[in-house]
């Protein structure tokens, strides 16, 4: 057996390695190496908490060199693409794209290059007022009156770079003919400081879209009026309202024109302040007034604003100071004090009398007697109510 195989060694060497090259030679013609190209998703990894990229590359275009079978097969699911920011820091850097290539494929290249610039933000909170823009208008011989937009308000997310940018939040509103009050959904749209709308991709707004209410009446007489809150009961002994805020401040009313002249106000449902001894913050209705209808009915949104109610007290025998008084000169004070009434917060009442002064100022007084009133320098949330005698006389001579 081992003395045929010996028999025509080179031919039958020759022969294999023929074969080798044949099949070599028809794999690759079957299945030749060719290139491609595949667009892929590109990751970002590892960027800190309270970072954000500017502006994200979403994909990049990999050319890549493989068997025929292979590579025209490739997928974008089949190519992993990503960026380490593990190690970003606030500002403009370059990044290397790290690429993982399915078995028999090799990179030819990235078409955007091997490595990405991005700039790196802090990400931030801002609100923005809702600006409401209309189209068209109302059918003719009616009018449109100001929307009410609830909320009124959206707060943006993002990079510190883009938020710095915004210039307002718009709503669009086409009014298209209308004839009865409209209520609708709109998207919000950020716009920047050029005018140009931002791409809803590179910050996040909350909410995305707002209810926007339209008046639409027809053409009749309308008069606009304060609204008045109508409060009832009392705040806990001591305690006091000092100020009422409304939101909003005034309505629309219409009727004719005889009923609108007698009318200055319209008052707001009761709202109770029995035993308040902090601030009430409510909504309430409005109430009509009669023959008069309300153009809208809004939600007034009342703010019952209270504080610890001031009390009284008088103080005996404060003594007078003069001030600026001349070289020279000797002064005489009648009476030498005078009886004080301050009103103010009950706390610190009881420690006041050590912060209280009443002066005479005696600049550019000559020597004589003078008819002078009494100035009284006391903390600000304090202030006087009478002051006893309010004027003295004062005698200036020389030593």
């Amino acid at each position: 057996m081992f003395e045929l195989l010996k028999k025509d060694w080179v031919y039958k060497i020759a022969a294999l390695l023929l074969a080798i090259l044949l099949w070599f030679y028809v794999t690759n013609l079957q299945n030749p190496t060719t290139e491609n190209t595949v667009n892929v998703p590109l990751a970002y990894n590892g960027l800190k908490e309270g970072l954000i990229i500017v502006k994200e590359v979403e994909n990049i275009d990999v050319k890549v060199r493989g068997a025929h079978s292979v590579v025209t097969t490739l997928t974008s699911k089949d190519i992993k693409a990503a960026v380490d920011l593990s190690q970003a820091q606030l500002g403009k850097d370059t990044f290397p794209i790290d690429l993982v290539l399915p078995a028999g494929v090799e990179l030819v290249q990235i078409r955007q290059g091997s490595s990405i610039q991005l700039q790196v933000d802090a990400i931030m909170m801002r609100q923005l007022a809702i600006e409401v823009q209309t189209e068209n208008s109302v059918a003719l011989g009616y009018s449109s009156y100001i929307p009410e937009i609830s909320p009124s308000r959206v707060v943006v997310r993002g990079a510190q770079q883009l938020l710095d940018n915004l210039e307002k939040a718009q709503i669009t509103i086409d009014l298209n003919q209308a004839k009865d009050n409209l209520v609708l959904n709109s998207p919000v749209v950020l716009i920047d400081k050029g005018g140009n709308k931002v791409s809803a991709e590179l910050l996040e707004v909350s909410p995305k879209t707002v209810q926007v209410s339209v008046p639409v009446i027809q053409n009749i007489p309308t008069k606009t009026v304060p609204i008045k809150a109508a409060l009832v009961g009392e705040p806990k002994s001591q305690w006091r309202v000092y100020r009422v805020i409304l939101e909003p401040e005034t309505v629309k009313i219409t009727g004719s024109y005889e009923r609108l002249e007698k009318i200055d106000h319209v008052m707001t449902q009761p709202i109770d302040t029995t035993g308040l001894q902090e601030d009430l913050v409510t909504q309430v209705g409005l109430i009509s007034p009669e023959g008069v209808s309300l153009l809208y009915e809004p939600a007034v949104k009342v703010v019952v604003q209270i504080e610890e109610a001031p009390i009284t007290k008088s103080f005996e025998g404060i003594k007078i100071e003069p001030i600026n008084k001349a070289d020279g000169t000797t002064i005489q004070i009648v009476p030498e004090a005078i009886k004080l009434t301050v009103q103010g917060p009950q706390l610190g009442m009881g420690s006041l009398e050590s912060s209280l002064k009443a002066i005479v100022d005696l600049a550019d007084k000559q020597t004589g007697n003078h008819q002078m009133e009494v100035k009284i320098e006391l903390p600000n949330d304090y202030h006087v109510t009478n002051v006893e005698p309010s004027k003295v006389e004062v005698r200036i001579s020389k030593n």
